[in-house]
């Protein structure tokens, strides 16, 4: 089999057989990943780069927008070959949105407060509901009223029209900066994921409902927040309401360590984590959350949700920005099979039927990406996942590259 790297700073592609090994100095950091398909993915990062591929890579479309060349986009939603989504992080924030494959790109949000910082973006593509989520920034800031107060919101907005407008959501104690979470964090846009981001219209009205986990960390480092929530957009301010529950991991204490990355699959949820400024360190867990199903009774609406109830640590070989884990079809042997990604290279993760406390990590030592370091995100489909990260780097793995046939 083989495997596709795409260099964007020289503007080439290279095929690499599966036993050869490579290294490259580039500038772009990649950071947002969508993958649509096995064969066509879309990727952003630094100095206002996206591209797009819909042959496996075999060649790359850049569709960078124009005088935004100093902006990280951190984050991207792709809805099909014409349609994305894009977001810088900080330093002015600004959403960006094309229809047309990249000709154009419109301005659909632009956030200039002080300290602002998007971490991820997330929109369902059937129905067009979507939360968009940043670092606190303190109360005292921007209501007058507030100006004794030390609490600290996470910033979040929400849209319903597949992120042509963006309006804030009401604070509450759902995202309130703690001790245990005080930030998230934009190394692979995967900090939230969701179970419901829907709309409903009846009677000329549109409730919105809710239901999403997102992590990061803190003094008290490693917590994953679920949050339900419903509201009316034409009454959000008498309407909105909403549950919160927090779910504590372990990690060393700090600023810095906690949850990087996240995926959500069936009754699972997988949490990539540690710390990005010791990328070798032992300490930098990843966890498997098992969780459960329970209907939650809101005011407005009944809500079919998955809670978290134990987990299981899975042992990394450093710091994990990206995790990304697949159930294969007919297996005798594994239950879960997957990647993790960070800066210092990848892991290949087994989780076997009998259960997790004999699950594998493996370094992938022997494969030509192996000298490839800053990996910052993953994500796949069917047979194929995909990976970006620093110095130009984006790749494809094909699952029976890693595990054989399934």
């Amino acid at each position: 089999m083989n495997t596709i790297l795409y260099i964007n700073k020289l503007k080439i592609n290279v095929i690499l057989m599966f036993f050869l090994s490579v290294n490259f100095t580039l500038a772009q950091s990649y950071r947002g990943l969508t993958v649509l398909s096995e064969n066509e993915i879309w990727a952003s990062g630094s100095k206002g780069t996206v591209v797009y591929t819909s042959n496996r890579g075999v060649t790359y479309d850049t569709l960078s927008p124009q005088g935004f060349g100093r902006k990280d986009f951190r984050d991207i939603q792709a809805f099909n070959s014409q349609s994305a989504l894009i977001m810088s992080a900080g330093d002015s924030a600004v959403f960006l949105k094309t229809i047309n494959h990249g000709k154009t790109w419109k301005v659909v949000y632009t956030d200039n407060r002080p300290g602002i910082f998007f971490d991820v973006i997330e929109i369902n593509p059937k129905t067009g509901v979507g939360i968009a989520m940043g670092d606190p920034l303190p109360d005292s800031l921007f209501k007058p009223s507030l100006k004794n107060s030390t609490e600290k919101h996470f910033i979040a907005m929400y849209t319903i029209d597949f992120g042509d407008h963006w309006n804030p959501l009401p604070n509450g104690t759902w995202n309130l900066a703690t001790d245990n979470l005080s930030s998230m964090y934009a190394a692979s846009g995967t900090s939230l994921v969701w179970n419901t981001l829907e709309l409903q219209i009846s009677q000329m009205e549109s409730t919105i409902a809710m239901d999403f986990y997102f992590a990061g960390g803190g003094l008290f480092a490693g917590q994953v927040r679920q949050v339900i929530l419903s509201f009316k957009t034409k009454n959000i301010a008498k309407t909105f309401e909403y549950l919160s529950f927090p779910y504590q991991l372990n990690f060393p204490s700090g600023e810095g360590w906690g949850i990087y990355g996240m995926q959500l699959t069936n009754n699972k949820l997988f949490c990539a984590g540690g710390h990005w400024k010791y990328p070798n360190t032992k300490d930098s867990f990843s966890y498997a959350i098992d969780l459960t199903k329970i209907i939650y009774s809101m005011k407005t609406k009944k809500i079919e949700s998955k809670i978290a109830i134990n987990n299981q640590t899975i042992p990394q070989n450093g710091y994990r920005s990206g995790i990304y884990m697949f159930q294969p079809t007919n297996s005798i042997k594994y239950k879960f099979l997957g990647i993790s990604v960070g800066s210092n290279g990848i892991d290949k993760l087994e989780i076997p039927q009998n259960g997790p406390s004999k699950m594998t990590t493996t370094s992938l030592k022997n494969h030509p990406y192996n000298d490839l370091k800053g990996v910052n995100a993953c994500k796949g489909i069917g047979k194929s996942i995909w990976v970006v990260g620093n110095k130009g780097l984006i790749f494809q793995l094909n699952t029976n590259q890693l595990f054989g046939s399934l």
